[in-house]
């Protein structure tokens, strides 16, 4: 898939998903990263199979639940459409991350670990990587849905830029 053939998967796909939309979102995950394992710069990108404690998602594999939800009030994780909706655009995402419309900065996170993001800032989606030997993990993925998340990441591309 091409970075300009991107759109959401489910046209007005709500804040509660109904469990079939739910098992779309999740074929398109199966499709890319497990039917299909993904290698990302010569490595693979693993996939945590095992099973969801997030109440609500206990069928689903932890990184597809992690990819689908955000922390919410109280720290708890609850269902974002804008993320879920947008599933497809990871893989594509990524392969596509050497175009002009990606832009890609390592960070330092607090703990140490420093982190990739590939940021498609025409659609305001970004995705989060981590080397983790001897492969990558999808950290993850979100719609910047406000000016104040943009400028937070715009701070930690200026950072990447000054550091070269």
């Amino acid at each position: 898939m091409e970075l300009f053939e991107l759109d959401d998967l489910i046209p007005g796909l709500s804040m509660d998903p109904t469990y079939d939309q739910l098992d779309e979102i999740y074929e398109i995950y199966v499709r890319d990263f497990i039917d299909n394992p993904f290698v990302f710069k010569g490595l693979t990108v693993r996939i945590i199979m095992s099973a969801s404690i997030i109440e609500g998602y206990e069928g689903y594999p932890e990184t597809f639940v992690h990819l689908i939800t955000r922390k919410g009030k109280g720290r708890e994780r609850v269902f974002d459409r804008h993320r879920a909706n947008k599933v497809q655009w990871i893989r594509c995402i990524l392969e596509n991350y050497q175009e002009e419309e990606i832009t890609c900065f390592d960070y330092p996170e607090s703990d140490g670990i420093s982190r990739e993001y590939y940021w498609y800032k025409e659609e305001n989606f970004l995705v989060i990587m981590q080397r983790v030997t001897p492969d990558y993990i999808i950290v993850s993925c979100f719609h910047i849905d406000s000016k104040r998340n943009r400028e937070y990441f715009e701070k930690r591309e200026d950072w990447y830029k000054n550091q070269r």
